[in-house]
């Protein structure tokens, strides 16, 4: 950890020295200056703080961490901000990453698809990063998805891209999507934000730009409606960020926010004042606005910043009179191509010690139909650049360019004036002064406690999905679907194979199922085709069946009749290691498709079978169980059924926090049926004591956070942050993920059945290709799961009672 005292030490993180050949003009009143050098000596022993440490188990929880930075009102003035962050947490952690869910658009005069701020930030801190992995998608894929109401496509490509690159980082600063030019994102632009952050698990700093009329009071509700639309979207709000406040009223400004914020417990994180350097207009950006071309001077960037334009059509002797009244300013001279004598006048004058100085001059073209420059002006200007060239190279001398442009002198300056500032990775001078601005104005100790502060992590939906699909692809397994006359069955076998999720095997005719997939345009190349009827394996399955059903006096005919039906070859296929799951039920009975298995695949270690529910709600992901297979589970059938279902919890990447529901908490109410839950939570302790299971506990009090404080004295591992909830009877489990899952738009993947010895699945007759999908790959980690437990002891457990 490092100390308080040194992580606010002004000598270290108070400014940073600009590098050499730059002017005095970075130099901010009260900033004492400290060589880069020695900042990085002081601080490079502290380079891994308590930020890294998590308040999870690593098994739980990712101890990467991120910084989602978002303009609420979506304007393009972020870098800066983004500049001093990425400064500010280099110097705590060795590889701090910068990444777009949508990239912007390039600079104006580039020649790559890079996203401006990620070619900025890339080479302003010389990453070592692909710049095609710093961003998830292009706007126009991101218009484009959105208009076809693929938002939720959307967010999986942006999940996906994120958590590759954030595996590479210690920390990432994220930068949310805003303004673009003519691409801009349709549609409530803090909502999607808000689920992009969200989907991130990245919790938000936003920035609020202040204005010479707004007031305070504005700012404050400009504010709390931001913060309220994003934790809508349940994203977690840091702090707040005013950019570009007034320079004369920041003192009274930042004190009356900070107190008025904090009665609304959001963190004011910095008031940072407007700067003139940093919203100058560059020279070059007039150049690449203007396509102008550089007749005299240096060619190529030149970071120098235009406070003021200034059109000249008055004789020299006036024109260098008005310029030396202003001498505080290096204006850009805007004047005709054809007057030789300011061209060469002002020349002279930007070469001599009294001035006045000018930034460079744009010539435009004539009134009178001159497009080019006089010959021997030409000759003039390139003889006294040449012989200048020595002295501009060692920084002695600042020869300007002069530049001509195709526009006439309206035109160009119109053009000039709509020009947005921006930062560039040439831009030295801009560069530097942001870094120094942050240090001054912005509470970096603020961000560092809030991002290390604890928290309890949550799967969302996409982190779900993610994982189930890392699993399938880094272990991949054999799954039999029975029914391959079926087309949807057809169309997820594709899918499956396609993206390398599964190994299918479709049991049918091979030419009966190749020629119904011509028909419908599938293509099932990948999948093994076997013929239940002509297997090689058929006679093994027939014997063996005959030994696991000895019991009930299964004779070699019975079991050749039983394995006709595809759902008991597919089990059979199974049990013989032949296939690692079986997935039915698309034209099956729920009884038809589970039978086999609940005769063939029970274990003596776990001899009830019941089931889960996968609940996806939008901001997190719950376990119910048993809501499909055991009527009223007895309290001892509980135990097995809250204990089976934590297993299957952790195999999915879920912290199994496992409440057994009933309509009492911890006592508050009695009877027969609060007892049996009870019991029941008495024998799972004894079954799994290492296990977070805590009951009777009612639903409420069982996820929501609030409403266990009120309901739950003392502390409760599972209260308001249960994961797996174990319902008392079917009637009710059944109806209540039914009931969830039509009023809030949840995706319920399952039933998935638990306690079997290999898994077989049970689809509904009116599944999607989705929900195939989903099941097989559920399947395969249970596969996983279920093998990785053979290889390891199990954990010490006492007799049931």
């Amino acid at each position: 950890m490092l100390p308080r005292a040194l992580r606010s030490a002004k000598s270290i993180f108070s400014a940073v020295r600009p590098p050499a050949g730059v002017h005095d003009v970075l130099s901010l009143p009260g900033i004492q200056h400290v060589p880069m050098e020695a900042v990085q000596r002081q601080a490079l022993p502290c380079l891994l703080p308590r930020m890294m440490s998590t308040s999870i188990s690593d098994e739980h929880q990712p101890s990467k961490k991120s910084l989602y930075v978002l303009n609420v009102e979506g304007k393009r003035t972020l870098g800066p901000l983004l500049i001093g962050l990425m400064d500010y947490f280099e110097r705590w952690l060795p590889n701090v990453g910068f990444f777009q869910p949508i990239g912007g658009e390039p600079f104006p005069d580039s020649d790559s698809d890079e996203p401006r701020h990620v070619e900025l930030i890339r080479k302003a801190f010389d990453l070592k990063d692909d710049p095609r992995s710093m961003y998830a998608v292009h706007r126009r894929e991101a218009i484009s998805l959105l208009a076809h109401d693929k938002a939720d496509e959307l967010l999986d490509k942006i999940y996906s891209s994120f958590e590759e690159y954030q595996s590479r980082h210690d920390l990432v600063v994220i930068e949310g999507t805003h303004e673009d030019g003519r691409l801009n994102v349709p549609g409530n632009r803090l909502e999607l934000n808000g689920r992009i952050a969200a989907t991130l698990a990245a919790p938000v700093l936003m920035v609020l730009d202040a204005g010479d009329d707004i007031s305070v009071d504005d700012l404050i509700d400009k504010a709390l409606l931001s913060k309220n639309g994003l934790e809508e979207q349940r994203c977690e709000v840091l702090g707040l960020i005013v950019n570009k406040a007034p320079q004369k009223e920041h003192p009274i400004l930042k004190a009356q926010l900070s107190k008025k914020l904090a009665e609304h417990s959001l963190p004011l994180v910095g008031v940072v004042p407007h700067d003139p350097l940093i919203s100058s207009v560059r020279l070059d950006e007039i150049q690449a606005a203007l396509s102008a071309k550089v007749i005299a001077g240096r060619k190529g960037p030149h970071d120098l910043t235009v406070d003021k334009v200034y059109v000249a059509t008055a004789d020299l002797d006036t024109t260098l009179r008005r310029l030396t009244d202003h001498t505080s300013s290096r204006p850009l001279i805007v004047t005709d191509i054809g007057r030789s004598d300011l061209i060469l006048g002002l020349t002279s004058a930007n070469e001599s010690t009294i001035g006045p100085h000018v930034t460079g001059i744009l010539c435009t073209n004539s009134e009178y139909g001159r497009r080019d420059m006089s010959p021997h002006v030409h000759a003039i200007l390139q003889a006294k650049h040449s012989a200048l060239k020595d002295q501009e190279d060692a920084g002695l001398v600042a020869f300007f360019p002069v530049m001509s442009s195709d526009c006439n002198t309206w035109d160009a300056v119109t053009a000039v004036s709509r020009i947005q500032p921006s930062i560039r990775p040439t831009s030295k001078a801009k560069i530097q002064e942001a870094k120094a601005l942050f240090q001054k104005y912005v509470e970096g100790n603020l961000l560092v406690d809030a991002l290390e502060a604890e928290r309890e992590f949550v799967m969302t939906p996409k982190m779900f999905m993610h994982n189930i699909n890392r699993i399938c692809l880094s272990n991949r397994q054999r799954v039999v679907l029975p029914e391959s006359d079926d087309s949807r069955v057809l169309a997820a076998a594709e899918e499956l194979t396609h993206r390398g999720l599964a190994d299918i095997i479709l049991l049918g005719e091979p030419d009966k199922v190749t020629a119904q997939a011509r028909r419908l345009d599938i293509d099932i190349s990948q999948c093994e085709i076997i013929d239940p009827e002509k297997s090689g394996r058929l006679e093994a399955y027939i014997e063996k069946l005959v030994e696991v059903r000895r019991k009930k006096n299964v004779t070699p005919d019975m079991a050749r009749d039983f394995l006709h039906d595809p759902n008991y070859f597919g089990t059979m296929m199974t049990l013989c290691g032949d296939a690692d799951g079986m997935v039915s039920g698309a034209k099956h009975t729920t009884a038809a498709t589970i039978r086999p298995g609940l005769q063939v695949l029970r274990t003596k270690d776990s001899p009830l079978v019941s089931s889960v529910f996968f609940m996806c709600l939008p901001d997190k992901v719950l376990i119910y169980g048993d809501c499909a297979v055991n009527v009223h589970p007895s309290s001892n059938e509980l135990a097995q059924i809250a204990v089976t279902s934590a297993d299957t919890a952790a195999a999915f990447g879920v912290e199994p926090r496992v409440a057994l529901l009933s309509y009492s908490t911890f006592g508050s109410g009695s009877g027969p049926e609060v007892d049996r839950v009870a019991e029941a939570v008495r024998i799972a302790k004894e079954m799994r004591p290492d296990l977070k299971l805590e009951g009777p506990i009612q639903y409420d009090a069982a996820v929501d956070p609030a409403v266990a404080r009120q309901k739950v004295k003392g502390h409760s591992e599972v209260a308001g942050k249960a994961t797996v909830l174990i319902f008392p009877s079917l009637e009710a489990g059944n109806n209540t993920y039914k009931a969830v899952q039509q009023s809030t738009g949840a995706i319920a993947i399952g039933p998935i059945l638990q306690g079997l010895s290999r898994p077989v699945n049970d689809l509904s007759r009116g599944c999607t290709v989705v929900d195939i999908i989903n099941t097989v790959t559920c399947t395969c980690v249970q596969a996983v799961a279920i093998k990785d437990r053979e290889k390891s002891p199990a954990p010490e457990a006492a007799p049931a009672a």
